[in-house]
């Protein structure tokens, strides 16, 4: 692949190299598929170049795509879009994305940070409470201490 494509070139590669072999549908979301992809990346701080040449040539992906498709036109789109994805290292990323997901779809990051401000809210009412009532214990802890002292003293 060349280094200086760019993201509309290597969309442009990849709908050239499916025409004729896909149906227009099937090619929209295949590109669509790859389009969504990069800008995901580039989104995360990734470079547009790293990205591309991460997937590798288009004319390659296509033909995985193809190749993968299965027997039916029905779906295709889909699963040559994950085996292409997955030939071409972007499967291995959102295998790992997918693993790292909670229920509902929600990234485990978001289930920790919320697990952390629950903590934080359980202690923060645990202290509350103990501040609340300390300036009433306090007082009583001191006169049974003294109570304490005093009876030891005569005795």
């Amino acid at each position: 692949m060349e280094n200086d494509m760019t993201k509309l070139e290597f969309l442009d590669k990849l709908r050239d190299a499916l025409t004729g072999r896909l149906s227009s549908g099937q090619i929209m979301e295949n590109v669509r598929f790859y389009e969504d992809y990069i800008n995901t990346e580039i989104r995360k701080g990734r470079s547009e170049e790293e990205v591309l040449v991460s997937l590798g040539d288009p004319r390659l992906i296509a033909r995985t795509i193809v190749e993968t498709r299965g027997g039916s036109r029905e779906g295709a789109a889909e699963n040559s879009g994950r085996a292409a994805a997955q030939n071409f290292g972007m499967g291995r990323e959102q295998e790992t994305k997918r693993r790292l997901q909670g229920g509902a779809g929600v990234p485990i990051w978001i289930w920790l940070i919320l697990a952390i401000l629950i903590l934080i809210l359980v202690l923060s009412a645990v202290f509350s409470f103990i501040s609340a009532i300390l300036p009433i214990i306090l007082p009583i802890m001191l006169v049974l201490f003294f109570v304490k002292v005093f009876r030891d003293w005569m005795n």
